[in-house]
């Protein structure tokens, strides 16, 4: 990357956080925070630790859902090791501006630390994870827009200012599902990588060019394991899209949990109908670190909307305990990756045999 691009990419982070702190600030202005924590206190602590089940469960039931598709390419992977994959690489993704990109490229290298999978694998897993997420996503959001319209409906004029906040879910619903059908037709010809690769090679770089050359066996390989995946009908492909999905579910569950604790009782629909809307804009915006900002002030428009007693209160209640739960799931991340530089600093400066007996000329 130039000199140029880091600085442009450096400066957008910056813009990212300081729009998502001034949103932040600007939602909760008149809140009182003696009140809020007086809210909090009144939980009590041993309950609030309950806050933390919802999200370990859903990296562990989409880590299963992983497993199940390395599976489909015949390469049995460690549930532990891929559980460590996600947790380390969500805490990019909830703290960093961008961080999915950060999310994203730290995976190979997690998982041939963890899952001992070499570089074609993980990519072509790493894709196939992706197409999952979108079908077990828009089926998530499609059904709690359909089972919640009569929700959506009623807090539409507050949230947007005007009707059809409905259709506008039910809409991003079909995007979705159209992406993952887009998705699937592009890779079940299972030519993506050679594809790149040859869009890469017409670059007129002599140093990419030899470094494509080293790694056109990689490139086939990942499009091999494509075709291993999405061998057979697009069901059997999709099947795993049920564990996926179960992990999307979580999400309103978190958020219903949450709710309750603070003495809220809205309907199960009712809180999932406005979590997958506020859950598909925290994935458009992903420049922000976690969505920051624009998910909080939709928290509190949603239950101003639904008719919440003192919204803001109940609000800033809850998203500092939806923050700081994702922070302490990120402190554990941030840990794990600590463990994983070190170990990886700690084999580069240790020479490998074969490479010792060169140097000592013995065979």
């Amino acid at each position: 990357m130039t000199r140029g691009r880091q600085r442009l990419l450096s400066w957008l982070r910056v813009v990212a956080v300081a729009f998502a702190l001034s949103l932040l600030a600007w939602t909760f202005r008149d809140v009182d925070f003696a009140r809020v924590q007086r809210l909090l206190v009144g939980v009590g602590a041993p309950a609030l630790a309950w806050v933390l089940v919802p999200m370990g469960c859903a990296l562990c039931v989409e880590s299963l859902g992983w497993a199940w598709a390395f599976r489909s390419f015949g390469q049995p992977v460690p549930f532990l090791g891929l559980l460590r994959v996600r947790v380390t690489s969500e805490a990019l993704a909830l703290t960093l501006p961008l961080g999915m990109l950060f999310c994203e490229s730290t995976k190979p290298f997690l998982l041939a630390r963890h899952c001992r999978l070499q570089t074609e694998t993980s990519v072509a897993g790493m894709a196939a994870r992706k197409y999952l997420l979108l079908v077990s996503q828009a089926a998530y959001i499609l059904l709690f827009a359909i089972l919640g319209a009569s929700y959506l409906e009623g807090a539409s004029v507050q949230v947007l200012g005007m009707a059809g906040l409905s259709s506008w879910v039910l809409g991003s619903g079909v995007l979705v599902a159209v992406s993952a059908l887009g998705c699937a037709l592009v890779l079940h010809r299972g030519r993506v990588a050679e594809r790149v690769l040859g869009a890469l090679s017409c670059l007129p770089l002599q140093g990419l060019q030899t470094l494509l050359e080293r790694s056109r066996v990689r490139f086939t390989g990942t499009d091999g394991e494509l075709r291993l995946f999405f061998r057979g009908s697009l069901l059997r492909a999709s099947l795993p899209a049920v564990v996926f999905f179960c992990g999307w579910l979580l999400e309103s569950v978190e958020t219903y949990l949450i709710l309750r604790l603070l003495g809220v009782e809205l309907p199960f629909v009712a809180v999932a109908s406005f979590e997958v809307a506020l859950s598909f804009l925290r994935h458009v915006t992903f420049v922000l670190p976690g969505g920051l900002g624009v998910q909080d002030l939709g928290y509190v428009a949603f239950l101003r909307a639904l008719g919440v007693s003192d919204p803001l209160i109940v609000g800033a209640g809850f998203v500092l305990l939806k923050r700081a739960k994702e922070f302490a799931w990120a402190l554990l991340g941030y840990a794990l990756l600590a463990d994983d530089l070190r170990w990886t600093k700690a084999s580069t400066a240790r020479p490998r045999p074969f490479t010792s007996a060169l140097e000592s000329g013995s065979p």
